[in-house]
């Protein structure tokens, strides 16, 4: 789960902040490269109040080609001497895996460093570092290990391994990017030679799926230790027990892995010699790769680039469906002290939004009008889907600015002042903050926008104060599996670590606690939905968009997911020759 900033002193081509972790640096948002006449055409749209506007002025959204049942491309078969991937717009901040919870990290360093579980490309938790695990009990989690691992060193991975990796994430000194799952563990002990037991302060059956992800990655203790600070530095690197190791890093703007050949789990094996990963922050760079064939495919594409790429004639764009993504497009309210304090103005100002309007003409057709921060990527494969869908579909509205506007009045808010704050650099973002813009003043307020740097930006997402000059700010967020409790838990309660408004309401945390600690994902969906309810009525982020799976494959290749699972393990190893 989670967001956000810029390392102090790290360049970065914007924030990208995800959902529910601790901040961490150099997220971005999509970066769409559109001329700013298209926002200006949009909000119109979205005023409805402009000749030539409305569905006409949209674009032909790109028709999904594969169904939400299709979780992978077709398996790869034979083997590779090199594959060429997208690491995703910059290079990695260290080899750790549990330093940054961030798109590039996450692509890449799971296929180094293996998780306790395997999270499968439909989302499920499989057997990994430990063989099997069991619940014994709402507190207790125990691991039992699979006495096959083995280290790219050769070393066995034991308990005291696991244990000890594990706790990392509870150590303020590692500063692990994943500490906010663990704010509930009591305790993890190596409790057998080749078994591992977690304790929990509260009731939880949701922590597990932490353990599919890459804050759950198992380093070699002997070395972590002996390596201190520079555990993951470039220079020194990292030794795990993935299906690859890291062969040489720049540093800047490639990494190479290479197949570990004392992998331990055959069946699993990669199919790829070395994957090189480039770093591409500009869109239209990275189209112009993928057509050329110097990277054989990328995901985390931006809409920018699927005019090109539908037309590749070596490779073929996969475009998913509604609820593809874990991922979502949000303004964060920041403060309840400004000139969103009343909540009528904040769902005044939801009411007034033309999502779809955004979703066709600023994202291309290739995200989805988003009616709950945990939509449908969240629940779209659930077996309490209908429970989830009935309640959401009671939140799909078309904009009203006739009764957004007599909202605000009714507040006595016409006329005030409300301040927006976005990242500057990013093109998307200016466009966004501009139709958000029109629309709160078409219904009586006084809305300002503020474009930031980067490093600006970035601090909205760690430092209080730097928030305390405006009312709310764009992010997109993602979680890397869909559960939609955590993902609501982690800026709708106390603790949460999103939680940048200081909003509470308890009958938000009775639900979610209840939720956390009940077994039946059908029980689960109830008290979740008794918590979204509130939260849609309070508003303490407002959902816009939620963005559709994009996928590009070079036809030499095969085997990647269709699925936003690739940031929770080694997906590589799946890619062959078809």
């Amino acid at each position: 789960m989670q967001t956000t900033g810029p390392t102090p002193g790290t360049p970065s081509s914007g924030d990208r902040p995800r959902a529910g972790r601790r901040p961490a640096p150099g997220r971005r948002p999509f970066r769409t490269v559109l001329p700013l006449a298209t926002a200006a055409v949009l909000a119109c749209a979205a005023l409805s109040g402009c000749a030539g506007s409305g569905a006409g002025a949209a674009k032909a959204a790109p028709t999904s080609n594969f169904a939400l049942s299709q979780i992978t491309t077709p398996p790869g078969k034979g083997a590779l001497s090199t594959l060429t991937w997208s690491g995703d717009y910059r290079a990695p901040y260290s080899e750790d895996p549990v330093k940054t919870a961030d798109y590039p990290e996450e692509t890449i360093l799971g296929n180094v460093c293996e998780s306790v579980l395997r999270t499968g490309p439909d989302y499920s938790l499989n057997p990994g570092i430990a063989k099997a695990w069991h619940q014994p009990d709402a507190r207790h989690i125990v691991l039992d290990l699979d006495p096959r691992a083995v280290f790219s060193d050769g070393h066995p991975v034991t308990a005291e391994d696991v244990a000890y990796s594990l706790n990392r994430n509870l150590d303020p000194a590692v500063a692990s990017n994943y500490a906010d799952s663990y704010n509930d563990v009591g305790s993890i002990t190596a409790t057998g030679a080749e078994q591992v037991t977690i304790s929990f302060t509260k009731d939880d059956y949701v922590f597990v799926r932490a353990l599919g992800i890459l804050g759950a990655a198992v380093v070699e203790k002997s070395f972590a230790v002996k390596a201190g600070q520079n555990f993951g530095s470039a220079g020194t690197g990292v030794v795990c027990s993935g299906p690859y190791t890291v062969a040489s890093f720049d540093g800047t703007n490639t990494m190479v892995l290479k197949r570990n050949p004392r992998y331990w789990d055959p069946t699993r094996a990669g199919k790829a010699e070395t994957i090189t990963f480039s770093f591409l922050s500009d869109p239209a760079a990275l189209a112009n790769a993928l057509t050329s064939g110097s990277l054989q495919g990328a995901f985390d594409l931006a809409p920018s680039t699927v005019g090109q790429l539908s037309k590749a004639s070596d490779g073929k764009l996969y475009v998913g469906a509604e609820g593809s993504t874990t991922q979502n497009i949000d303004l964060i309210v920041s403060s309840f002290a400004g000139g969103l304090a009343d909540a009528r103005v904040r769902q005044a100002l939801s009411m007034a939004i033309d999502r779809d309007g955004i979703a066709k003409t600023l994202y291309s057709g290739t995200a989805d009008p988003l009616y709950a921060v945990a939509g449908p990527g969240f629940w779209e494969n659930s077996p309490a889907k209908a429970q989830y869908q009935a309640a959401y579909q009671q939140l799909v509205r078309k904009p009203d600015i006739g009764a957004a506007g007599a909202l605000v009045k009714a507040a006595g808010a016409t006329g005030r002042a409300v301040t927006l704050a976005y990242a500057a650099g990013t093109p998307s973002q200016a466009q966004l903050a501009q139709v958000l813009q029109q629309t709160g003043d078409s219904i009586g307020l006084k809305m300002k926008i503020v474009g930031l740097p980067d490093q600006q930006y970035g601090s909205l997402f760690t430092d209080p104060k730097a928030r305390a000059g405006y009312d709310s700010f764009l992010t997109i967020n993602y979680l890397e599996y869909p559960e939609a409790a955590s993902m609501y838990a982690s800026y709708a309660v106390k603790t949460g670590t999103q939680n940048f408004n200081g909003y509470t309401d308890p009958g938000v945390e009775a639900a979610l606690l209840k939720a956390q600690g009940t077994p039946d994902v059908n029980l689960r969906a109830g008290y979740v939905l008794q918590a979204q309810a509130i939260i849609n009525r309070d508003l303490p982020w407002i959902p816009i968009v939620q963005p559709r799976a994009l996928l590009f494959q070079n036809k030499a290749v095969t085997g990647a997911p269709l699925t936003f699972s690739y940031v929770a393990g080694p997906w590589t190893t799946a890619i062959g020759a078809p």
